[in-house]
């Protein structure tokens, strides 16, 4: 039973992701709290599901990939809400999101992805703190809107800082899944060669 928990704590955000999702529609007081409310919650569960996997012992390749499943649905979730209330280019968005579908496919197509991807986990740990820096500055942006009913986050210095996140996390991340798909072009190389 025990063994469960952690899974069941990463597969808890994609509820969370979808409440965020069904509440967001409109932004009031209550539906910024509520949202923080479910983030806090996301937070808690995506500490708690690795570090009671590695204490239990129970850690395994299906519970890394719903605890990626999980980290991925509260990021859609939140880059859906921020899309349509700040209205961002789309394309950045699609950059996100292929980059997390390029990432699935190496793990489908390499035996032994699970071991090389520890290569690159600072690029995989650079590109998450970035990334929800970058949405925590949104949510920061929707609570000045709502507690002072104004959007005076909308200034130059906070778009450069959000564009320099955006930017950095784009950019290191496809260069991590560049690598990701350099495995695959060797282990295909050194098929054909044999």
């Amino acid at each position: 039973m025990r063994a469960r928990i952690p899974n069941a704590l990463s597969i808890s955000r994609i509820a969370c992701a979808i409440a965020v999702l069904i509440i967001s529609g409109r932004l009031t007081r209550a539906t910024y709290t509520a949202t923080v409310c479910l983030l806090v919650v996301a937070m808690i569960t995506d500490i708690l599901d690795g570090r009671l996997a590695r204490r239990w012992r129970v850690t395994s390749e299906l519970g890394y990939v719903l605890d990626a499943m999980g980290d991925r649905a509260i990021h859609l979730a939140l880059l859906l809400v921020f899309l349509t209330r700040y209205g961002f280019h789309p394309v950045l968005i699609w950059l996100l999101i292929f980059r997390d579908i390029g990432i699935y496919a190496v793990r489908v197509l390499s035996k032994d992805w699970l071991k090389k991807s520890l290569q690159l986990r600072w690029i995989s740990v650079f590109h998450a703190i970035c990334l929800r820096i970058w949405l925590a500055l949104f949510v920061l942006r929707d609570g000045v809107r709502v507690f002072t009913g104004r959007d005076s986050l909308h200034t130059v210095a906070f778009e450069v800082i959000q564009w320099t996140l955006l930017c950095t996390t784009i950019i290191v991340s496809y260069y991590g899944l560049y690598r990701s798909f350099g495995w695959l072009i060797d282990r295909e190389h050194d098929t054909l060669q044999m």
